[in-house]
């Protein structure tokens, strides 16, 4: 059995965190063919306190007086006690963290970076224009091409390394994110105090600019106008201020409902007629596959990469142009009152949740892993 270290910052509100602790490791150590641990930049996070107790936990105790200098070492001590066989390297900062202290150890690691968004994306809206862009960029690139392998959870994403990061080819392996089918739903059947008296609609995701939850507020406020229903939006994060400002100036305080962060957001998803996401790019979106598990109908915006690869160009859901309110509202009322389209779209999810059961994908990582 080979000990793998996934090395990520928190366990911050994100898809990649909620991967590695609802499926990726429980059901790597569940197969017994792989070790995994994990290893910490700091011990916090939402999804902290629900990683699995049999995954060996590390940390590096980063605060807010170290820097990436000051870190090299401690990873550099950590690494050498653990004695990892694979360490994957979860998202850009922990890749640039890995790739430099390579250079500085003797006894060089077998290194996997593990990315999960559209880089060329993320760049433009998390970046801006920061004194320190071109300097990130340039040990993004050299981090990724030094790498062993690049997992990432898109050909989207992939076709963005190779044509915008000059990335070989070659070093880039997608895998679809493995979630488990049965878990979801089981944990669905939870019990929750909902008042199911007319349509809901649900999107589940952080709440930060690039989800596009402005877009849908501005696109349920077209629908409502159409159709009594509701909206639940599930998740937290630093937009939520600006977002129940906008509800209240679109007079939808009683039909959109906040309900914050959920460790299981599957008993509320359950309820739902609909599910839909206007997020300006993705990787490839979790939610999307959750939602399907379920039997929802998906509708989702046909950004750079990610929902469209899921819903395979629209073969299993509805896309509609990213930034586009009007489009979004369109296809909302469109569903809510045609049972027969909700009807078919519902079956088409159940059948495309199959395609990312983890029993497919995970022998995937495991090749990997273990450098078969």
């Amino acid at each position: 059995m080979k000990d793998v270290l996934f090395f990520i910052g928190t366990m911050n509100l994100g898809g990649t965190e909620a991967k590695l602790t609802r499926s990726l490791l429980p059901l790597l150590k569940e197969r017994k063919n792989i070790n995994p641990k994990l290893l910490l930049l700091k011990n916090e996070g939402k999804f902290f306190d629900i990683i699995p107790s049999d995954i060996e936990k590390y940390c590096i105790k980063e605060t807010d007086k170290t820097n990436l200098f000051n870190i090299l070492p401690r990873f550099i001590k950590t690494v050498s006690e653990i004695k990892p066989d694979v360490i994957v390297s979860c998202m850009w900062y922990a890749a640039i963290i890995s790739y430099l202290s390579s250079k500085l150890v003797r006894k060089k690691f077998t290194h996997i970076v593990h990315d999960t968004t559209n880089m060329t994306e993320y760049i433009k809206f998390e970046f801006g224009k920061e004194k320190y862009q071109r300097n990130k960029i340039y040990l993004i690139k050299k981090a990724y091409r030094s790498a062993e392998k690049i997992i990432v959870v898109s050909h989207g994403e992939k076709d963005d390394l190779v044509t915008n990061f000059g990335i070989p080819e070659r070093l880039i392996k997608v895998i679809y994110n493995p979630i488990n089918i049965d878990k979801i739903r089981k944990m669905s059947n939870e019990e929750v105090d909902i008042k199911k008296d007319k349509p809901i609609i649900i999107t589940v995701g952080r709440l930060i600019y690039s989800k596009g939850h402005d877009i849908l507020l501005n696109a349920f406020k077209k629908v409502r106008e159409k159709i009594d229903c509701k909206l639940f939006i599930v998740g937290e994060g630093n937009e939520r201020g600006n977002l129940e400002t906008l509800r209240d100036q679109l007079k939808l305080k009683e039909d959109i409902c906040f309900l914050g962060f959920q460790h299981n957001p599957f008993k509320f998803m359950k309820y739902a007629d609909l599910f839909c996401i206007a997020t300006r790019y993705e990787g490839l979106c979790n939610s999307i596959i959750e939602a399907m598990v379920l039997g929802l109908p998906v509708i989702a915006t046909d950004c750079k990469s990610g929902p469209s690869e899921t819903l395979d160009h629209g073969k299993y859901g509805i896309l509609v142009p990213a930034e586009n309110s009007d489009a979004l509202a369109s296809e909302i009322i469109k569903v809510l009152t045609n049972t027969k389209l909700r009807e078919n779209l519902s079956m088409l999810s159940l059948k495309r949740a199959e395609y990312y059961n983890y029993d497919k994908l995970l022998p995937e990582w495991e090749r990997i892993l273990l450098r078969r």
